[in-house]
């Protein structure tokens, strides 16, 4: 039995970035879609992820920043009272909302706490999912992530440039799960596509390779950011999920049913 953790990082606010640079990423985008990018914009995808995961009956866990003055990594932060809507849209629908915790924060409980509150402000939900924009694997941040009531977290990544076996599965510290991230879509887009035929090649790879290891825990996370689905190998992204409900024996799960199932030991 395989299990994927399927999920979508918020990186960019409601708003998107500017038309310029858009347009400097030109290349990646097809000629209607740059037409039209003053009016809409293409980074804002939530209708068609939420349309596309009905049609094949999933759902899966979408990591909201919210906004620290002390950024490190760009995109710059966004106020999370922009998606509202949406958070309250994708949880009324059985999607789950995790947190997408600042680099600056992590080393802060009272930081980390403080954005925990702002998005279950927003939620009216406790949170209890993380993923640190830009990856951690941190003994400190697992640690104030569990004193503040956190299930899992899902920020390692052991290696960026391929997917190495570390990336498959889970590991615990104390009682929090950690899910280590097994495919990023701009890492693969970046490191292993030369084509979009290669996107598909790349998933059937990481989940027949999870099948084939000799261990229980059989999981692949997989990041496709709210961005990238109109991008081109990003656009390919309904075909993936046609291609991992047809497998026998995969389940496409949210983050939070896998961490309450790993607490039932019944992984």
């Amino acid at each position: 039995m395989i299990y994927v953790f399927l999920s979508h990082d918020v990186d960019w606010g409601k708003a998107g970035p500017p038309v310029s640079h858009i347009l400097a990423r030109r290349e990646r985008f097809d000629e209607d879609i740059l037409k039209n990018c003053e009016s809409k914009n293409p980074y804002y995808n939530f209708p068609e992820y939420m349309e596309i995961e009905e049609k094949f009956r999933v759902r899966s866990t979408f990591f909201f920043r919210t906004y620290v003055k002390d950024a490190i990594y760009p995109p710059p932060p966004y106020h999370v009272e922009e998606y509202k809507e949406e958070i309250r849209s994708l949880l009324s629908g059985g999607w789950e909302i995790g947190l997408h915790l600042d680099p600056a924060s992590c080393k802060s409980i009272k930081m980390i706490q403080k954005e925990k509150k702002a998005l279950e402000d927003v939620a009216r939900v406790p949170i209890y999912a993380n993923r640190v924009h830009y990856t951690m694997n941190n003994d400190l941040l697992h640690k104030n992530l569990e004193e503040l009531s956190f299930k899992y977290d899902s920020s390692a990544k052991f290696n960026r440039e391929k997917i190495v076996d570390d990336d498959f599965g889970y590991f615990k510290k104390r009682k929090l799960v950690i899910f280590p991230i097994t495919i990023m879509d701009a890492l693969i887009f970046y490191y292993n596509v030369k084509t979009e035929a290669d996107v598909l090649r790349i998933i059937k790879y990481a989940i027949n390779t999870c099948e084939k290891m000799r261990r229980k825990d059989k999981i692949v996370t997989l990041i496709w950011h709210v961005h990238s689905l109109k991008m081109k190998y990003g656009r390919k992204y309904s075909e993936v999920l046609e291609y991992m409900v047809s497998r026998k024996n995969l389940y496409i799960k949210r983050g939070v049913d896998l961490a309450n199932t790993i607490e039932n030991e019944e992984i």
